[in-house]
């Protein structure tokens, strides 16, 4: 089923014309000195060239472009602009006064930047700015435009429903948060007269929204409002519901920041409709940054995801005018249906013709039939259209009615459909039946649960490796009926006899225990990440298919078969099966497996350093003694091993243990190493890991939000007492490390994302580890600047904070990079969230070659639960997707989103997704896996590719020609097909394959 997420602008139903533009000289073209119409509010900025107007910030400032407009209470707008950041960082704000929208992610090429919201119903005139707020360096704007709108929602099952509502198992939802393209509007809400900015209400005396809540032909059963301050300095939400209007039922009151809710009160119920007010009381200045109802409803409806788009006016017709549009449910040829409900304005019936025009990615407009209907004098009709969507992207529909020879109304719909549910891979397998399809595509994908089989047929699945690589692919099983007890058994595969050496002990068999089989989990996405992000059923968990799964009908069940080719096979053509079995059906699969005549190295040469709690772990599978965690730890340190990623500490029951001794003259620290030699040699030899956070006891540290000073005891860093113990402490860890050879792997993570406040702080903590510890690696989560330059070794910015130029500088220093990714940041970046394309972890990785950064780090890989959200029972990462806030000053029980899956890469087995559910004993069995946690092996397997052939071209360089060598290194560029700056990249999974395989055939002529 198609569905559409991001919408460029809206139709308004009006009598006025907007042949002149809502905002004055919108391209800052015309003015004498400045630009007409467009005043600067103090600060720094400029009018440049008579094309664009910039600002620039010194970090502590605020200042905006204003111009001062009209409109309509209650009234939907788009606005849109260009902007560019040519260097600094910090928030663009824009939009209308009483709707402004930050944004942080300024890139240094224009780029477009739009969102709709609704005018307060008192407000009728006002200013659109566009500014800075806290930034450092220069933010430039153009192109800024205005444009009434309507909102367009989607019908499905015969309900209309829009942005953030869904229907789930008979639970009508609606998740009312704001950072979608609609902002402070959904279609439930009724009114309001509170500001807006960026993601949340913001309250003031006398303020309140007001919302309505129903589906015709059901009732409301039961149901529970909740809702989030996030801010509050006065003053208190309450939250009523009424019937009617007029007489109201108190919720809940919430007088701080943090979250409050309540049942609905029996009175109101059963009930058709609602409504919920929220509003400010006392004195009262506070935010709302999340709005949701869950309530159970009469003659469940078929599960259901409502949307909201919208659409551009250009012109309007004294003739006709368009009283409503709504979105159809896609169908599985690729079409969806918008419908219009048209007036025939006129005093006379009038035929009423509908022209339509698609442009749809990478080709030429196409006008569709017209579609066209008789409409009394006075009256309404619907006109609909059928618009074919192939592929993801977006697509423009412009739309031209008219009635008689009068000017047309003409409008245009902007719509992008996701690339989740793109159709173009894949091919069908001949092991299905008329009711039951089989098909397979690569692991480089996330299939929706009901995308249709693919038409494209072929024989067999084809995939290739190097030795000491893994390599997945799907088998997607698709059931017209309900199929029970599907199960999957891999055999051997085997190199085909012209292949095989005469050669004895030479591997030919690839068995099937080298061959895993896993199915693939769906999630459902309730609070979408953002823009890239729909709510729907996503995939992700791994877990492995040990018992037999029903599937339903209807719906794709992906099988995820990974294949582990040893260091010693045989190169050449392998083939095998994997054999599928259900109740009164079975399949096989036939498996053919290139096999590079090449290994990859068992050591990364990319770093990684990934967090790693093993107290989650041991909390959810319930170990308790330390046998049975070591036994776990075990488990997740060979998945670790498996996907090439380091965790930040190897050790953890095995700790360098120190003491200090003060009143030893001179104070001194007793290092204990014991314990940890010999786990950091099984972590090295076992598990191949390349890097370990080594921990610095008596540093301080903190983070941008609070910090705590070094100590030793009761000895504060200005003392004698402490300079001597800790430096007797690092001298002994750098002498320690070196001389187990260990030095270069270790590195010191000590403080999180310094803010400029901290600058001071933080230098003097890495000069303190240089002086005594001068062999120790430094590592900060920080972009490079001059007032930390010197003693930090390796810069680790968050990705759209690294800044090629400067990095080559400190690079020329000897400085070396690594980078990060978290919950920020989102599209249009790599990311690492459930809800984008499987794609980007592992275009992240080219990225990271592309710009000779030689490290990756992600905060935390299990990362199941939140202890701000979920204080008082564990949250279940199967059933819910979201990663939410913890620290940071989140109120105990209080949801703040960070993104779905932040943190989280593994996950623990079934039996143990909550604490206790299986019972008290323990749960002795290995994580399980994620499309993400795969992706991310991939993603180090690519980069070692890489990494292999510039090796290879090195040692034969002086045989090459110079035509031979300009064709390997072209190789060693990162082509354009795969990702051409942070921002553009591929969602396909083709043109990584392909390179892939041209790095292979490289690396296998260079070692002939």
């Amino acid at each position: 089923m198609l569905k559409f997420v991001t919408a460029l602008i809206a139709l308004l139903v009006t009598a006025v014309a907007y042949a002149e533009p809502l905002l004055p000289n919108p391209d800052f073209t015309e003015g004498n000195g400045g630009p007409t119409g467009w005043k600067l509010t103090g600060g720094e900025g400029r009018w440049v060239d008579r094309q664009f107007v910039e600002v620039t910030g010194a970090g502590k400032d605020a200042n905006e472009w204003r111009c001062e407009a009209s409109f309509q209470p209650g009234k939907l707008y788009h606005f849109q602009m260009r902007a560019r950041r040519p260097g600094g960082s910090g928030l663009a704000v824009s939009g209308p006064s009483f709707a402004n929208r930050d944004f942080s992610s300024i890139p240094g090429e224009w780029r477009w930047f739009d969102f709709v919201c609704r005018a307060p119903d008192h407000v009728a005139s006002g200013y659109v700015r566009v500014g800075q707020w806290q930034t450092t360096g220069t933010t430039q704007f153009d192109a800024v435009r205005l444009v009434p709108a309507l909102a367009v929602h989607r019908t499905a099952g015969g309900l209309l429903l829009g942005e953030g509502e869904s229907i789930l198992g008979g639970q009508y939802r609606f998740s009312g948060t704001f950072a979608h393209q609609g902002s402070n509007y959904h279609r439930t809400l009724v009114r309001s007269n509170a500001w807006f900015n960026s993601d949340r209400w913001c309250f003031g005396d006398g303020n309140e929204v007001v919302y309505r809540f129903g589906l015709p032909g059901h009732r409301f059963l039961s149901g529970e409002v909740k809702f989030s301050v996030n801010y509050h300095t006065g003053g208190g939400c309450v939250a009523e519901i009424s019937r009617d209007g007029q007489k109201w039922h108190a919720l809940a009151t919430q007088e701080t920041v943090g979250d409050a809710g309540a049942q609905m009160p029996t009175e109101v119920l059963p009930t058709e409709s609602f409504l919920l007010r929220l509003r400010a009381v006392k004195a009262s200045n506070f935010q709302v940054n999340r709005i949701e109802f869950q309530g159970h409803l009469s003659d469940p409806p078929t599960d259901a995801t409502g949307e909201t788009v919208y659409a551009d006016l250009e012109s309007t017709s004294p003739q006709v005018s368009i009283e409503s549009m709504t979105l159809g449910d896609g169908d599985r040829s690729g079409r969806t249906t918008v419908t219009m409900v048209v007036k025939n304005s006129s005093p006379e019936a009038a035929k009423v013709s509908l022209m339509v025009s698609l442009q749809s990615p990478g080709k030429e407009p196409v006008d569709l039939p017209a579609e066209k209907t008789d409409i009394p004098a006075g009256k309404s009709a619907p006109l609909a259209v059928s618009i074919p969507v192939h592929q993801p992207g977006e697509h423009r529909v412009a739309l031209s009615l008219s009635a008689g020879s009068g000017e047309p109304l003409r409008a245009s719909l902007a719509f992008s459909v996701p690339d989740y549910y793109r159709t173009d891979y894949g091919e069908l397998l001949s092991g299905g039946t008329g009711d039951l399809a089989v098909w397979w595509c690569d692991a480089t994908r996330k299939v929706p649960r009901t995308r249709p089989a693919p038409a494209k047929t072929s024989k067999l699945v084809q995939i290739a490796a190097a030795c000491n690589d893994w390599e997945g692919f799907q088998i997607v099983v698709r059931p017209d009926r309900p199929l029970k007890g599907l199960t999957a058994r891999p055999g051997p595969i085997v190199l085909r006899k012209s292949d095989r050496p005469a050669v004895r002990g030479i591997l030919n068999t690839i068995s099937a225990e080298n061959v895993r089989v896993l199915r693939v989990y769906y999630h459902f996405v309730d609070h979408p990440t953002d823009r890239t992000g729909i709510r729907d059923w996503w995939p992700d968990a791994l877990p492995p298919l040990n018992e037999p799964i029903d599937v339903a009908a209807g719906v794709n069940q992906p099988l995820w078969i990974v294949v582990y080719v040893p260091d010693i096979a045989k190169p050449g053509e392998y083939e095998g099966e994997v054999v599928l079995e259900a109740e009164g059906w079975s399949a096989t699969v036939p498996i053919r497996l290139k096999v590079w005549g090449f290994s990859l190295p068992e050591r990364n040469h990319l770093a990684t350093a990934f967090g790693f709690s093993p107290g989650e772990a041991f909390r959810y599978h319930q170990v308790r003694t330390e046998e049975d965690k070591r036994k776990l730890l075990d488990l997740y340190f060979q998945s670790f091993a498996e996907h090439r990623i380091s965790p930040y500490d190897p050790t953890p029951l095995d700790p360098i243990r120190v003491k200090f001794v003060s009143d030893a003259s001179p104070p001194r620290a007793e290092v204990d190493f014991s314990a940890f030699d010999p786990a950091m040699a099984r972590a090295v030899e076992q598990y191949r890991f390349t890097h370990f956070r080594l921990h610095l006891d008596a540093m301080g540290g903190g983070t941008f939000h609070e910090r705590y000073e070094p100590k030793i005891g009761d000895y504060g860093e200005a003392t004698p007492q402490y300079q001597a113990m800790f430096s007797s402490y690092a001298k002994q860890l750098d002498g320690h490390l070196k001389e187990k050879g260990w030095l270069d792997m270790a590195y010191v993570y000590w403080f999180d994302e310094p803010d400029p406040k901290d600058y001071g702080f933080v230098r003097s903590g890495m000069e303190r580890i240089k002086r005594h510890a001068p062999g120790i690696q430094t590592m900060l989560t920080e972009e490079p600047n001059d007032a930390l330059a010197g003693p930090v070794d390796i810069w680790c910015p968050v990705t759209p904070n690294y800044d090629h130029e400067p990095a080559e500088k400190r690079r020329a220093e000897g400085d070396r990079f690594w980078w990060y990714v978290c919950t920020g940041p989102k599209a249009p970046y790599c990311t690492l969230f459930i809800d984008h394309p499987a794609t980007e972890l592992r275009v992240w990785h080219w990225q990271t070659w592309q710009r000779k950064i030689v490290g990756t780090l992600v905060w935390q890989s299990n990362y199941w639960t939140s202890s701000a959200a979920f204080p008082d029972k564990p949250q279940n990462p199967y059933e819910d997707p979201m990663g939410y806030v913890s620290g940071y000053s989140t109120p105990r029980g209080t949801k703040r989103f960070w993104g779905n899956g932040d943190g989280r890469f593994i996950y623990p087995p079934l039996a143990a997704a909550v604490p206790g559910a299986s019972g008290s004993g323990p749960v002795l069995e290995p994580p399980v896996s994620s499309i993400r946690w795969e992706m991310l092996r991939e993603g180090v397997e690519d980069y070692e590719f890489l990494h292999l052939l510039r090796e290879k071209l090195d040692a034969r360089r002086s045989a090459l020609s110079p035509e031979q060598i300009r064709q390997y290194e072209a190789l060693l560029e990162v082509p354009a097909s795969i990702t051409s700056d942070m921002t553009t990249f591929t969602t396909d999974s083709a043109p990584i394959y392909e390179r892939r395989a041209a790095i292979a055939a490289a690396i296998e002529q260079l070692q002939k």
